[in-house]
């Protein structure tokens, strides 16, 4: 009986299409994730924008809320005072 070992130094046909196989499906793997992260970044930048803008109009609304309240109480200080004048 032989305890040694053997390591046969031939490769197989179906091994190199196999391990071939591996290596393009790891290669469209990659891209398709890189596309996405790609595709992930663009829409994240549109969305800051998008942000920033409704950030502004939301600034403008609030502003203009102070100053019309601030009219309104004006108003009721004038009226106010004339009843008690």
């Amino acid at each position: 009986m032989s305890s040694q070992w053997h390591v046969d130094k031939t490769v197989s046909l179906g091994h190199l299409i196999s391990t071939l196989i591996i290596a393009i499906s790891i290669f469209a793997w990659a891209s398709l994730v890189d596309r996405r992260i790609d595709q992930n970044m663009q829409d994240i930048g549109f969305l800051k924008e998008q942000m920033k803008a409704q950030q502004v109009r939301t600034d403008m609304a609030l502003s203009e809320l102070k100053v019309d309240i601030r009219a309104i109480n004006n108003k009721l200080d004038r009226l106010i005072e004339s009843k008690y004048e």
